[in-house]
C-alpha cells in the first residue's frame, strides 16, 4: 500500500495546516537559528494562489504556506514554507522572500524595526553538488563589527541527501525524520521505520499521508492537479530564462556599441565597423550623432 508524498499540494497542506505538526517541524528546522523555540503560529494569507475547481483544493491550492510566529522569548518571526523541484526554483524562492520581507512595511513605517524572515524550501527529487540535507543562504556582512544586522535566511532542504547508511543503521536524526516524509512511499516500510522515530509529530504526519481514504478518482485528480501546479512553476522559470537571455543580448549589444564608438574615434569607416561588429549602418550612424 502506498502513502502520499509531500510533493502533492493536497498532502503538503494536509500535513502542515495542522498547527502542532507545523510548529514541531519549524522548531526542528530552525533549531540552530532561533534563540528560543516557537510557541505560537498563525497562518497568513498568501498572494500566490492557484485557483482550481476541484473539491479537494477548492480555491486555496498553492505551494506556499506563510506563517507568523512568536517564540518563547516573545520574538516575532515571519516564515514561508515552500516546495520546489529543481535549482531553477531558487530565484522564485528569493522573489517570494523579498516580498515577505517588504510586506512588513507600509508608507511611513519604521524601517529600522525588521522582523526576522525565514524561507524554508523543501526540494523534491533534487540532489545538490554537496551532501548536506540542509543548506542555509544568509544575507550578512563580512565584517565582524557592522551596523548591518538582518535575520534574513533561505533554508533549502534536500531529502534525497539522507545517507542510506543512516537508514540501514537506524541512526536517523530529528530533521531526517521529517524529510523521510518525502522518501518513504510504502505504508509497510513507513510503519516499520516509525518504530525508530523519536518525534511523535513525525509519526502523525506519516499517518496523515495515508492515501487509503482517497478514491481512485481523487487520486487521479490529485496527480493531475500537481502537473498543473508544476506547469505554473515551469512557466515562471521560463520567464526567468527569457529575462536572462534578454539581459545577455542587451549586454552584448552594449559591448558592440562601445567597440563601434572606439572604432569611430579612430576614423574607421562605417562599412568596416559594421562588418566587424555585426551592427547595422543605421546603428553606427546614430552613434556619430550622439
Amino acid at each position: 500500500m502506498e502513502i502520499g508524498r509531500l510533493k502533492y499540494d493536497v498532502l503538503f497542506k494536509k500535513v502542515f495546516y495542522k498547527k502542532h505538526l507545523l510548529k514541531a517541524f519549524l522548531n526542528t528546522v530552525l533549531k540552530q537559528e532561533l534563540s528560543s523555540p516557537i510557541t505560537d503560529i498563525s497562518y497568513e494569507p498568501t498572494d500566490f494562489i492557484i485557483e482550481g475547481k476541484s473539491l479537494l483544493v477548492q480555491k486555496s491550492k498553492h505551494d506556499v504556506i506563510d506563517v507568523f510566529c512568536i517564540t518563547q522569548q516573545k520574538e516575532r518571526i515571519l516564515i514561508e514554507l515552500q516546495k520546489g523541484y529543481n535549482k531553477r526554483a531558487l530565484p522564485r524562492f528569493l522573489d517570494y522572500q523579498c516580498r515577505n520581507y517588504s510586506s512588513q512595511f507600509r508608507t511611513g513605517s519604521d524601517y529600522t524595526v525588521v522582523v526576522p524572515c525565514y524561507s524554508i524550501c523543501w526540494f523534491f527529487d533534487m540532489k545538490p553538488p554537496h551532501k548536506k540535507v540542509k543548506e542555509t543562504i544568509t544575507l550578512s556582512s563580512n565584517c565582524k563589527k557592522t551596523d548591518w544586522h538582518f535575520e534574513w535566511k533561505i533554508i533549502a532542504l534536500y531529502p534525497q541527501n539522507i545517507p542510506k547508511s543512516h537508514l540501514e543503521q537506524q541512526k536517523i536524526d530529528q530533521l531526517e525524520e521529517w524529510l523521510l516524509l518525502d522518501i518513504i512511499e510504502d505504508m509497510e516500510i513507513s510503519q516499520e521505520i516509525q518504530q525508530f522515530f523519536n518525534t511523535q509529530e513525525v509519526k502523525e504526519a506519516f499517518e496523515t499521508l495515508d492515501l487509503s481514504e482517497l478514491s481512485e478518482e481523487q487520486l487521479r485528480r490529485m496527480m493531475f492537479e500537481e502537473e498543473i501546479t508544476k506547469g505554473y512553476s515551469d512557466l515562471y522559470e521560463e520567464k526567468i530564462r527569457e529575462a536572462e537571455k534578454k539581459t545577455k543580448k542587451e549586454t552584448e549589444k552594449e559591448q558592440k556599441l562601445a567597440i563601434a564608438k572606439n572604432m569611430l574615434s579612430q576614423k574607421m569607416s562605417i562599412k568596416i565597423i559594421a562588418q566587424l561588429t555585426g551592427l547595422s549602418k543605421d546603428e553606427i550612424t546614430a552613434l556619430i550623432k550622439e
